[in-house]
């Protein structure tokens, strides 16, 4: 059978589910067939009569001349037997041969099954049809038309409003509450029945937001203001004051449907049509940290979905579960076709919008939509690309779209294409907005891509696909994405400003804010992280489950809660689809809980090379590192050399380093040695950006350096006993540290690692030389003190060493996190108060301690014949 779109789309399929472009590209043949198509059940329609109604500047003889060549072209297009002739006055279609969306719409409804209907309903009549000289006859027929389409919606959407709230789901209520008025901005009945229920469900913001943005469309577009009756119930919201209840506002009743469905007359009748019915909106659419800790707030931004408050399908009570392998989709950047270069990150914001809700849908997992924007830098955004990416990613599905102008109204239009065939099995749109709101229009878009998806996946699955949102102002959500790119390549300060812009733009738009409140603790400026969650919380702004569990996290991780931040990042990888980001993120979190193993079980079914196709970094260290801690964390050291071995090919720093911290927790000094000597000719790694020491106090990360490497290796082999060939690798660490430029020697962070070196060589007063330079540019570091105290016990100065460990024991953990706590530990250590060091290092890890630095510290080395230290440090698992 033969499927015919022709409600917002303009199309026609094959019965193989095959689009056949020619005919919705030629607006005359279309019209006449969706004219047959409609009015299919009423009949056979004299062909002087349609001519006439087609052809109404040609004289008879040349209209039926026109009218039998258009014939002829569908029946080329559609075969025979989907147009049939009575003789040589009359044609009709055959329904058994073709249907279409207003038919089905229509059945719908009459049968009550309104999920259904407003599926079917993608937009208004026909619309944007227009072919030369177009008859009155036409445009009566079409005007009745769209009026008949959209009383059947609103009839739909008042039995779904009814029949949610009868239930006591005001969340769906209000969900097809807003429906409504999307569809007929101009009925403020239905803007009241959406504000009522709002404010019953306890959103008071929302139904305000939902007030203010029609009373900016009134007046932008009409210079009108509210109705009294509207303004009215704004008020008594606002005020607190007595508000009628949700069921209070009675629903807008549309003309009786009851009968079968209407049709004005057909051709060969009257051309009168009878008065739209009194109550029936007409659409106004043609009105036109470091290493580890970077890597948590990757599912707190953007797309990845922590951001945008939407109803979670499988947590509704009709789907109470969903499948053990879920379709994966991916979700790309729309593309501009306005030529206006302003309107360029709207792209994004639609990828963002519609990422976020089909995540929250738990039907479907979310392809991390970095791996689209990767891709559209590196290539040609082609259809045939984003197929490849969608098979290389796992993806089943490809939502991809575009959106162009028309005067002053933006047009959005999506596809949903089946990846392995490279066919699109569903079309969404054409969706309406101003220019002048640009994102006005990207609820509805979301809404309807979400129900395409969810049919695709479940024919049931619609009925749970509840909730809604505010979308934030245009401006705002500009700087947001502008912020999400930033933080994504590597600006933390430049994301975190204009998150906050974003934020203060648009005070609604709490997805801002906790976008900045994440970046905001990746940079321990725990302050601003305590101030936003305070701020949101006296604004008593709704914040979904997702949104607290964020923000919760962000605190514990500023504040050093590991545990807390484990458990929470879980709670909300559950919640979510649980992308392959959002293990990542659980793994670094599970690395600073020191729960080594439950890294693993994330990480190890990972591939990277499909699963962090989003990644702008093609070596993956994020994935690599953490994966290899752990292992080692765990005494898996062969496990940890084998994995050494998969590292690419582009990363040999990231590998020698790998290599070597497995070879000398296996005592093959030997070899570490061997490939110290093959890597200090090495250049800087960006993508290693480990922690340069406990506290970087907010200084840019540190690049892994082939001097960085030898250190830490220096560090590994004497943890692990061999004190000879850790003085080796020092000793390479220095040497490759005095061979580099004067111009990066003087840097802070290189005179440091070599200061550290020169300490592993007992070479005392050299390495305090280099820290008392450190401490002349920054004198409340609190890394330079607490090395020089540490080295003060080496070199016996004992009234140096208390000083600096009194000026270390007065730092609240406010300001330095765990690593005074650590450096104190290392003080008592190396000067035999082995108990005192226990006890400081239980502090370091009760303010939030990574695990592995205090496992490299070599003075803490000497705890480990103590019960209470090896219980205190042990991986928990």
């Amino acid at each position: 059978m033969f499927e015919l779109t022709l409600l917002g789309l303009h199309a026609v399929r094959g019965p193989d589910g095959r689009e056949l472009p020619s005919l919705a590209a030629q607006p005359k043949r279309f019209a006449l067939l969706a004219y047959l198509a409609i009015a299919g059940g009423e009949g056979y329609h004299r062909r002087d009569s349609l001519a006439a109604m087609f052809w109404p500047h040609l004289d008879q003889f040349a209209a039926r001349r026109a009218l039998r060549n258009t014939l002829y072209h569908l029946r080329v297009a559609l075969g025979d037997g989907v147009i049939v002739a009575r003789g040589d006055d009359a044609v009709s279609i055959d329904g058994s041969a073709l249907t279409c969306d207003v038919n089905k719409l229509s059945d719908a409804v009459r049968a009550g099954r309104y999920d259904e209907a407003i599926e079917w309903y993608g937009g208004e009549l026909l619309a944007g049809i227009h072919f030369a000289n177009s008859g009155e006859a036409f445009e009566e027929w079409l005007s009745h038309e769209r009026r008949e389409v959209s009383a059947l919606v609103m009839r739909a959407l008042r039995g779904l409003v009814e029949r949610e709230e009868s239930s006591g789901n005001l969340t769906a209520a209000t969900y097809w509450a807003r429906r409504a008025c999307a569809i007929a901005p101009d009925d403020e009945g239905w803007l009241r029945r959406a504000m009522s229920l709002l404010h019953a469900g306890g959103e008071t913001a929302g139904a305000l937001r939902l007030y203010e943005t029609c009373a900016r469309r009134l007046a932008t577009e009409f210079d009108a203001a509210p109705s009294a009756e509207t303004n009215a119930l704004a008020a008594r919201i606002r005020s607190g004051g007595e508000t009628p209840s949700a069921r209070v506002e009675p629903v807008p009743q549309p003309t009786d449907l009851d009968s079968p469905r209407t049709h004005a007359p057909r051709a060969e009748d009257s051309p009168a049509v009878r008065p739209a019915d009194a109550g029936v909106p007409v659409p106004a659419a043609r009105r036109a940290a470091r290493w580890k800790r970077a890597s948590l707030l990757a599912s707190a931004l953007g797309a990845a979905g922590v951001l945008a408050a939407l109803g979670a399908h499988a947590a509704s009570a009709r789907h109470p579960t969903t499948p053990a392998q879920r379709t994966r989709v991916l979700v790309t950047v729309f593309d501009n076709r306005t030529g206006n270069a302003q309107l360029q990150s709207l792209g994004r914001m639609t990828q963002d919008w519609l990422a976020s809700g089909i995540m929250r849908t738990r039907l479907v997992d979310v392809v991390d939509p970095r791996a689209a924007l990767t891709l559209r830098r590196a290539n040609t955004d082609t259809t045939g690309n984003l197929i490849a990416l969608a098979r290389r990613v796992g993806a089943a599905m490809v939502v991809s779209g575009s959106y162009y102008a028309a005067n002053d109204t933006l047009i959005f239009q999506a596809g949903i294409t089946e990846a392995r065939t490279g066919r699109i099995v569903r079309v969404v749109g054409p969706i309406l907005s101003s220019v002048r709101t640009p994102v006005a229009a990207l609820n509805e878009l979301r809404s309807r891509v979400m129900t395409a998806l969810a049919s695709s996946v479940d024919a049931h699955a619609t009925q749970g696909l509840v909730g809604s949102e505010e979308i934030p102002l245009f401006d705002a959500y500009q700087l947001y994405v502008e912020g999400y790119d930033a933080y994504w390549h590597g600006n933390g300060a430049r994301a975190e400003s204009l998150f906050l812009q974003a934020a203060r733009r648009d005070t609604g738009f709490v997805a801002a804010s906790i976008a900045a409140s994440a970046a905001a603790a990746n940079y321990s400026d725990c302050p601003l992280v305590d101030s936003i969650a305070r701020v949101l919380d006296s604004r008593k702004q709704s914040v979904d489950r997702v949104g607290q569990l964020s923000l919760r996290i962000e605190s514990a991780r500023c504040h050093g809660r590991n545990d807390e931040m484990l458990q929470l990042a879980l709670e909300r990888a559950d919640l979510e689809s649980n992308t392959s980001s959002d293990k990542i993120t659980v793994a670094a979190a599970a690395l600073w809980a020191n729960r080594p193993a439950e890294t693993v079980r994330l990480l190890e079914p990972i591939d990277p090379a499909v699963d962090l196709a989003w990644s702008t970094d093609t070596t993956h260290m994020d994935y690599w590192g953490e994966l290899a801690e752990a292992l080692h964390r765990l005494g898996r050291y062969r496990e940890e050399l084998a994995l050494a071995d998969r590292v690419p090919a582009a990363a040999p720093l990231a590998r020698a380093w790998m290599r070597s911290c497995a070879l000398a927790a296996l005592s093959r000094p030997a070899e570490v040695l061997a490939l110290l000597d093959s890597s200090l000719a090495l250049p800087p790694e960006p993508a290693m950006y480990n922690g340069l020491a406990p506290s970087t106090e907010g200084r840019p990360q540190y690049t892994v350096t082939a001097g960085w490497v030898a250190n830490w290796v220096s560090r590994e082999l004497l943890v692990h006993g061999d004190t000879a060939a850790s003085r080796q690798a020092a000793m390479r660490a220095v040497m490759w540290y005095r061979s580099r430029p004067i111009e990066e020697r003087s840097t802070m962070e290189e005179r440091l690692v070599a200061s550290w070196s020169l300490e592993m060589l007992g070479e005392y007063p050299e390495a305090e030389r280099i820290v008392r330079q450190l401490l002349a540019d920054d004198s409340s570091n609190v890394d330079f003190r607490g090395e020089l105290a540490g080295l003060a016990v080496e070199s016996g100065d004992t009234a140096l060493a208390d000083s600096l460990d009194g000026w270390l024991a007065a730092q609240p953990v406010a300001r330095v996190g765990w690593s005074a706590s650590v450096y104190r530990a290392r003080v008592a250590a190396l000067a035999g108060r082995s108990a005192d060091a226990v006890g400081f290092t239980r502090d370091a890890l009760n303010a939030g301690a990574w695990p592995l630095w205090i496992h490299l510290e070599p003075a803490l080395a000497t705890l480990r014949t103590r019960r209470d230290f090896v219980a205190l440090t042990a991986p928990r698992n």
